[in-house]
């Protein structure tokens, strides 16, 4: 162990033996004049130096002269300006801000409610810093995560499945930062899903439709539409039938194939305005199918009648007999 290290532990020893004291009250008109004092202030701007230079023993050991209260409303202001600040780090104040939350509060506000009390503490500072390592963690992770992407080192199945209860949490950090990750990363990504299994293995429909989305990978989006639908991929359907460029539109007819997707897809599609010619052949090919009488309904319904007395007219192939009854 080093001897800063020892050093800090030995502090922290000493900050537990000086706050095993039983709790005590402060009014809520102390705390606020104790937070707002010049001197208060002054020692608060002086332990952010101690931070920047990295100077944790010398901070711990200048927190431990200070009396109470004023040692718990430095404690408090200085992590609230870290947090505040968005300070970076370092990994001696990053052990600081652990400690902090182990140390437990000495004074209390007594709150009343409706007829019972409750105590909360009058400087917090645990809290503040839980919130820190918290955000730490958090961008630590997202770090992580990008830097091996970027470098190719990243196996997604193993990252998203080999912890459960982290599963969740790694796919919103994923579907957060696609964006950022260059061309190469989101490649990367995108191959790694491309060229798994179906049948043993894809992200769930949310990173998929992140994924789709950020790449607009035809590959990615051809296995989405695969997939057994939910909301997701109901929204993503939705959401593309809106833009009404080509591509979306191929993936809408794309989405078409998938028989839970399919009335949402046909749908969409005969709501262009104007039809897209590519829409106009695709729907006669739909005619022909076994589904006829139900594309025909909502292309009646929809106002494309006259067009379809039309096509049954012009094209055999089709399915005359049932049409004929849907155009009556």
């Amino acid at each position: 162990m080093s001897r800063g290290t020892w050093v800090s532990q030995l502090l922290l020893c000493f900050s537990f033996i000086c706050f095993s004291v039983s709790a005590q009250s402060l009014d809520e008109k102390s705390r606020n004049q104790l937070l707002q004092a010049p001197t208060i202030q002054h020692k608060v701007a002086a332990f952010k130096q101690l931070i920047a230079d990295d100077k944790i023993d010398s901070l711990n050991f200048a927190l431990q002269r200070l009396a109470l209260p004023q040692q718990e409303a430095v404690r408090f202001l200085l992590l609230r300006t870290l947090e505040q600040e968005k300070t970076i780090l370092s990994a001696p104040v990053e052990r600081f801000v652990e400690q902090q939350r182990r140390i437990p509060p000495v004074y209390y506000l007594t709150n009343q409610g409706e007829g019972f009390e409750f105590s909360t503490p009058a400087f917090d500072y645990p809290s503040v810093a839980s919130r820190l390592v918290k955000t730490w963690q958090r961008e630590k992770s997202v770090l992580d995560f990008v830097l091996k992407v970027e470098q190719h080192e990243l196996s997604l199945q193993q990252w998203l499945s080999e912890n459960k209860r982290q599963g969740h949490i790694r796919e919103s950090l994923l579907i957060q930062e696609l964006g950022s990750l260059s061309e190469s990363g989101l490649n990367y990504l995108v191959k790694q899903v491309v060229d798994a299994s179906i049948r043993s293995w894809l992200p769930s429909t949310r990173v998929m439709v992140a994924l789709a989305r950020t790449s607009q990978s035809q590959d990615i989006y051809r296995l989405l539409w695969l997939m057994k639908s939910d909301n997701n991929s109901e929204a993503e359907l939705t959401r593309l039938s809106g833009l009404q460029d080509d591509f979306s539109v191929q993936q809408v007819m794309a989405a078409s194939k998938n028989p839970s997707l399919r009335a949402l897809a046909i749908e969409a599609l005969i709501r262009l305005n104007p039809m897209p010619e590519q829409v106009k052949t695709y729907l006669v090919q739909e005619l022909s199918q076994e589904e006829a009488p139900y594309v025909a309904q909502v292309l009646v319904n929809a106002g494309y009648g006259n067009w379809l007395d039309e096509l049954v007219k012009a094209n055999r192939q089709m399915k005359l007999r049932v049409l004929s009854q849907v155009l009556r």
